[in-house]
């Protein structure tokens, strides 16, 4: 089994993983030791055949576990929460499988942030009132976000938006906000067409604004190609 070394000197190539639990059973599935080697083989035959650093079959090496903070789908909070992290036997290189419904570098994950935007831009909510919202989940002290956080997530937002625009994957998304002037018309729109939006291209298949994230990322050709993250910039160019 391998330990939790420090690989911190080597850089880090971060891969979007899909897997068919939540954030919560995958956590379970992580930390209990018994069945962590089957789990991480049906994980590892996602790429195995074709290494992301260099190409070669049967070339990463399992190295261990990062932790993060991350807040899930239920707003659960991990304090140290295991990212699987891999090494590029011939180039000594490192990537990391990040789960599809994670944003690289933020705690919350993609449903939370699409949940506070709904609050405060389809129901209008203020900002005091989200935040009570947010206290009635308990830890307070962990899940609050202050004003400036809420604008920081329609950023996001809007940065997917454009990455949607650019590349045009979804020509019927184009027409739903070809009319959207504002920053909050845009933002409702993807949230509506995000909701509603179903990935076909795993099994089972996967609704709503995880699945667009994750349909987003193999239209771009996944790991074999560099493709985008929709939501946030991941380390995974080279």
């Amino acid at each position: 089994m391998a330990d939790h070394q420090n690989y911190d000197n080597l850089p880090i190539i971060q891969i979007k993983t899909f897997t068919k639990e939540t954030l919560s059973e995958y956590y379970q599935k992580v930390n209990r030791q018994a069945i962590e080697i089957s789990f991480l083989i049906e994980i590892n035959l996602n790429f195995m055949a074709h290494c992301p650093i260099c190409g070669a079959g049967e070339c990463p090496q399992f190295i261990g576990y990062y932790y993060r903070h991350v807040i899930d789908e239920k707003e659960n909070y991990y304090k140290e929460f295991p990212i699987g992290r891999y090494k590029c036997r011939s180039s000594g290189k490192t990537f990391s499988l990040l789960p599809y419904q994670l944003v690289p570098y933020r705690k919350h994950c993609i449903p939370f942030i699409i949940q506070i935007l709904i609050l405060r831009y389809k129901q209008g909510l203020s900002i005091y009132k989200v935040q009570d919202w947010i206290a009635r989940l308990g830890q307070i002290d962990i899940l609050n976000i202050a004003a400036n956080q809420i604008n920081r997530f329609k950023n996001i937002v809007l940065e997917a938006i454009n990455k949607i625009k650019a590349l045009g994957y979804y020509p019927e998304f184009d027409e739903k906000v070809k009319d959207k002037t504002t920053d909050k018309d845009i933002v409702l729109a993807f949230i509506e067409f995000a909701q509603v939006f179903e990935c076909f291209k795993v099994e089972p298949s996967i609704k709503g604004e995880s699945g667009l994230n994750y349909d987003f990322y193999i239209n771009g050709g996944g790991y074999y190609q560099n493709a985008h993250f929709l939501f946030g910039t991941a380390s995974q160019f080279r």
